[in-house]
Parts: C-alpha cells; structure tokens; sequence
C-alpha cells in the first residue's frame, strides 16, 4: 500500500450500482486511476447449456445473454472488454455454440441499448410486467405450437424442463407402493387395463380382484375377467406403475394418455372405453 508504482490486485464481488451486481471483478489501483476488468476463477469450467440440448432458446442463450450485457455495460478498461469478448468465444465454442450465433446475440443488445426509450415502449413494458405467467413443461420446439395461442392473451409463457441432469443422477428412494397410473395384465391373453389411483396402487389391485370374486362388474377388467373367463395374478406379476403422479387434477390427463398409447399398440381390453383420439397425445 505504501508504494504508489506497486500495483494492488485484489478479487471482490461489486455493488456500486445495478449494472455490475453479482459479477467478480478484479479492481487493479495505478497511479492516477482504478481500473476494472472481470474475474474469472481458476476452477470455473466454463460450461453452459450445450447448443444442441433440447431446451428452450431462451434457456440455452440465457447464458451469454449475461456474459454479453456484462462486457458491453460495465465500466471495464477497453482492453479489458476486448479480452471479456474473447472469453465469451471460447466458452461458446466448448459448448458448441457457433461464433455467428454469439455475435447476433451481441448485436441484440447493442441494438437494445442504443434504443431511445419512448413513451410506446414505456408502455409496452408496463404491459409485459402486468401480464399473468404461464409455466409450460417444455419437451421440443412443436410445444410452441400450443404456447402461440397465447400471444394476444395478455399472458406471459415461461419453460421448464422436466428431463434434467438432476433428474437422471440423483436416485430418489420414494415411495415403494405410490399412487399414479398403473397396468393391470391379464395373465390368461396379456392384455392391460389402465388405471389411476390416488391412493397407494396395490390398495387399487385388491379393490379389483375384490370386484372379480364377487361377480362386481364396477371395473374394466373385472368385466374382463369374468365375462372371459380369463386368470388374474398377483400385484408382483400382473400390476406395475407407468406414471407416479400425486396431483389429481393431472391424472385424468396422464391416464387417457396412456390409455390412447395402449389402445394404438394394441395393449388394452375391449372392456376399456377408449375417448376420442387427442391429437396433442401424439
């Protein structure tokens, strides 16, 4: 500290104003003046979402939409804004972003930055905070199909994605007996009966054979069973769960899903009624 020609370099999180909280900044003293450049860890991998994910855009840019707001509206030295632009490259090259992808995004926000605010645009603003948010499970980009209705609704859409790394590494020890959809086989001609339960699905499977042994016809496959005279099995060997569910309002949905899926691969009773094809199934 005592001596002015040695540079000071020190790493800390900046909160000076809006345009640079929650980035790492190096701060470097000189002579006359302090100068601002971004910091990076050494460990940081660099990774994002990769361009070929199946995610929605937004998702999959969100990423470098930061990086390049950043480098375009801190008050960063010149030469440090060059090397920050340089650093985006390469991290959009690793995750397989093409260069001219990086470089219209950035032209985006040049282009929203130097526009003028207007009383139009104020008031487009204040109309997209005041709209109502929608979440979408995002599953391909055909879902846009179906979020375009939307437009002109005054409701705002957001994704999510149900298929994430999360998901496939972490090993839930749930329920060993939940509620959901389930298949119920017959064991004499191997068809299945699709089903839904709130309550825990071999509770469902008791109530079935219950059905059959007192000549109930309140079932599919109980009518199944007796009116072929067809063999049931045990929960173990005829029943399984297709789909955990908890929410009951979801469960119709998923069950005529299935229910459609069975009857077009020819795996359903003729016991089971089967609705009306929904095209949004397929």
């Amino acid at each position: 500290m005592n001596n002015i020609n040695e540079q000071l370099e020190f790493k800390a999180t900046m909160e000076v104003n809006k345009s640079i909280n929650d980035w790492d900044l190096t701060i470097s003293r000189n002579i006359n003046k302090i100068e601002l450049s971004v910091y990076r860890k050494p460990t940081n991998a660099n990774i994002t979402i990769q361009y070929t994910s199946n995610d929605p855009w937004d998702h999959n840019r969100a990423a470098f939409t930061h990086y390049i707001n950043g480098a375009l509206t801190l008050p960063i030295t010149e030469q440090a804004r060059t090397q920050e632009w340089q650093n985006i490259c390469n991290i959009a090259q690793q995750n397989g972003f093409p260069i001219k992808v990086i470089q219209s995004i950035k032209e985006k926000e040049i282009a929203k930055q130097n526009k003028r605010p207007t009383r139009k645009n104020e008031e487009k603003t204040e109309q997209i905070n005041n709209k109502k948010l929608v979440t979408f499970t995002y599953h391909s980009p055909l879902i846009r199909k179906v979020t375009n209705l939307f437009k002109n609704t005054g409701t705002g859409i957001a994704f999510r994605a149900s298929n994430t790394i999360y998901q496939q590494l972490v090993q839930k020890t749930g329920n060993k007996n939940p509620s959901g959809i389930y298949e119920i086989k017959c064991n004499t001609c191997g068809m299945n009966y699709v089903g839904r339960s709130g309550r825990p699905i071999t509770t469902r499977h008791k109530e079935h054979i219950r059905y059959i042994k007192n000549n109930n016809l309140a079932s599919a496959y109980a009518v199944h069973i007796l009116n072929n005279r067809h063999e049931y099995g045990t929960t173990e060997n005829t029943m399984q769960l297709i789909k955990p569910c908890r929410n009951s309002s979801k469960m119709n949905y998923w069950k005529n899903m299935y229910i459609q899926i069975y009857c077009q691969h020819s795996k359903l009773i003729e016991e089971q009624q089967v609705n009306e094809p929904n095209p949004l199934f397929e």
